[in-house]
This record gives structure tokens, sequence and C-alpha cells, in this order.
């Protein structure tokens, strides 16, 4: 009697515990998955041409970046081997201490301007798994800030405060990777000068920034950036360049065509004289390399 009973038991439990493993799978055919999956890579590195872009190095690793933009090609041409003759340069290192923060410090020979950044993603676009009905991020939002100070003795001989040195940039960058070729960014952006040229002339300025990425095979992309903003100074025209992304393992090449010489924020933004329309174009390239400084654990 008593191992019939026993058996009785037994049966009762495993029919139970089929009982919720039916259930459990029904509910999951109704709901479909419950986590959806964060998108990687909407560029390639952490700028477009001059445009920062949403992406940030690795927790515990640190991007040096090497920047290079020739004299315009329109200057006598051959005599300057179409600019590569003059070079204006920049040099960059930056440090994410966590997967959502970088920081940064760089140094551009364009009026020999220092800067100092940081950028700090704030979410992250979501893939919707196949089956998935819930809410999915549609894009990836990264806030930039950095502050410049130029170097060079002002043309006027007056004398200036330190302050008078100083630039702002503010940036809210939205990112979109359409599909595994396209990547949309939208960058609203507010820049402050602290000295303006007259009274009259506003410290604060918005602009936005506008870039794209089209992948053509896994390692080559072709890249395009503008910028769009009205500024207190005479003679400016938005920057606007083209380019083409190379990856070589741990380096990022990228080469490209843009009528904006100066590299520093804010310069290439409000104060670039290059126009498309008179060939004022000058070749550039960036290239990054990413180093890790993550203690190895033994």
């Amino acid at each position: 009697m008593k191992p019939i009973i026993t058996l009785a038991c037994i049966g009762l439990i495993m029919g139970n515990v089929a009982a919720q493993d039916d259930l459990l799978a029904d509910l999951e055919s109704l709901e479909g998955p419950s986590i959806a999956e964060p998108v990687y890579a909407t560029f390639k590195g952490s700028k477009i041409v001059n445009l920062q872009t949403v992406e940030l190095p690795a927790e515990g690793e640190g991007q040096f970046i090497i920047s290079h933009r020739f004299a315009a090609l329109n200057d006598r041409p051959l005599y300057n081997l179409f600019g590569l003759d003059n070079a204006q340069i920049r040099f960059e290192y930056s440090y994410s201490p966590s997967e959502v923060l970088n920081i940064g410090m760089g140094r551009s020979s364009g009026s020999k301007t220092y800067d100092a950044y940081m950028k700090a993603r704030l979410m992250t676009q979501q893939r919707r798994p196949e089956g998935h009905k819930g809410f999915v991020i549609p894009l990836t939002a990264t806030w930039y800030s950095s502050m410049t100070v130029v170097t060079t003795p002002f043309p006027d001989n007056i004398d200036h405060f330190a302050s008078d040195r100083l630039a702002f940039v503010h940036q809210l960058m939205l990112a979109r990777k359409v599909n595994h070729a396209l990547s949309l960014q939208l960058s609203p952006t507010l820049v402050h000068f602290n000295l303006v040229p007259t009274s009259t002339d506003r410290n604060d300025n918005f602009g936005c920034g506008l870039g794209l990425r089209y992948k053509f095979t896994n390692r080559m992309a072709f890249t395009a950036e503008t910028y769009i903003g009205n500024g207190p100074f005479e003679n400016h025209y938005p920057a606007t360049s083209i380019g083409l992304d190379l990856e070589t393992g741990g380096h990022v090449f990228q080469f490209h065509l843009t009528n904006a010489r100066s590299m520093a924020d804010p310069q290439w933004m409000l104060q670039n004289p290059g126009q498309w329309s008179q060939g004022d174009l000058f070749l550039g390239f960036n290239m990054s390399r990413v180093f890790n400084h993550k203690t190895i654990e033994r």
C-alpha cells in the first residue's frame, strides 16, 4: 500500500511541475522575450570628422587621436603639393572610468588651443527581438561638454582677463542606427564665448550638427557631417565634411575632405572662413588607437 501511495504522490508532484512549465511556456509565447537587446557601434569612432559622436571608449580604455588638416587645395596646389606641405595638427587623449563616462584633453596647433571635455551616455538604443511587444529605446543619447582656451596673443594689444580666452560647447547628441549600414545623428548645440567682438554680439549661440555614416563593407564606411549655426564672427560659413572610415584592427583611420581647417571647439563650428563654392577645401585625416588600462586580475 505504501509504495502505491508514494508513487501517487510522485505522480501528482511531477504533473504539477509539468503544468507549471506549460503555463510558463504559454506566457512566454504570448509576451515574447522580456529583455530588449542594446544596439552597438552606431558609429565606429568617437568622431565623424570634427563632430563628436555618441560613441565612447569602453570602461577602462583610453583613446589617443591624432588629427591633421592640410593647407587649402586651391592655394598654389602644385607648389604646395595640394596642401600637404603645411598642416595643422591636433592631439587628444581620453579615458573612460565607467561605461557611461569619458573624459579627455587635447591641444590644437590652430590658435595654439588647449581643451578639456567630457562625454556621458544618457541612454542606449535597443533592438526589438523577434516576438517582443514591449517598449524599446529608439535612439542613443550622449551629452558632450568642452572648454577651450586660446593661448595666442590678442591682436588688439589690450590687456585682457584670462577668462576672455575661454569658450564652452554643450551638445546633446541623438543618434539612431537605422540598419546594419546606415547611422544618423542630430546634435543640438550651445556655444558660449566669454569674449565677443562687440557689445551687441551674443555670447550664447545656438546651432545644430548633422552627421551620417553609411557602411558599405565590414571595414569601410562613407561619412558626412555639417554644422549649421549663426555666430558673432564675420565671414563665417557652415563647416561641411565628407570622409572615408577604414578600420584596421586596433586602429581607425578617417580620411576626409572639408572646408573647415580648425579642429578645436568651437572654432570649426562658428569661426570657419572656408567655402566649398570657392574651393577652400582641405584634405585631412584622424587616426585613433585604443589602449586597455584595466588591471589584470590574477
